[in-house]
């Protein structure tokens, strides 16, 4: 299974790849920051559904549910947008979506908070010099996602055999 873990917001989009529960890859993209928000919105949604075409074999994509806004109503619309952005993507190249809770990634350990465990993750290599915090959390989501696909699995299973 190959799961691409998304650290969404309308400035920088932090991305992870994980195959078979091991990092791949991980960055940052940054559509310009001259844009308007639902340009970067829409040129975010562009550069997911390029990714996934170039990438077939993604099979799921991971998203990190926006938190903690302490009541920003505007910001809280944004973050809906790009939400919404990425599950219209995600439905319209066919590939499975699922969610996972800031607590989930803190959860993981490997978070914009512990710089160092994502740069373990990523076996030393350094993380994206303007986002790292992004990208760390993109690498946390993913852990996250494969902890609760994993759970889901055995709860199945679990089921399954009575």
């Amino acid at each position: 299974m190959i799961i691409l873990a998304l650290d969404a917001s309308t400035t920088a989009v932090g991305w992870a790849v994980f195959e078979d529960g091991e990092l791949y890859n991980s960055g940052v993209y940054v559509p310009s920051p001259k844009l308007d928000w639902w340009v970067r919105v829409s040129w975010f949604g562009t550069w997911l559904k390029e990714s996934l075409d170039r990438n077939p074999y993604i099979s799921t994509i991971a998203y990190e549910l926006a938190t903690g806004h302490h009541g920003n109503v505007h910001t809280d619309r944004l973050l809906g947008a790009v939400e919404y952005e990425a599950r219209r993507i995600a439905h319209a190249c066919t590939r499975d979506f699922i969610t996972v809770t800031a607590s989930q990634v803190r959860a993981t350990e490997c978070h914009k908070e512990n710089l160092a465990n994502a740069v373990g993750v990523k076996g030393g290599a350094p993380l994206d010099k303007k986002h790292p915090r992004d990208e760390a959390d993109a690498i946390g989501v993913g852990l996250a996602a494969i902890k609760k696909l994993t759970m889901q699995r055995l709860e199945s299973l679990a089921k399954e055999t009575g």
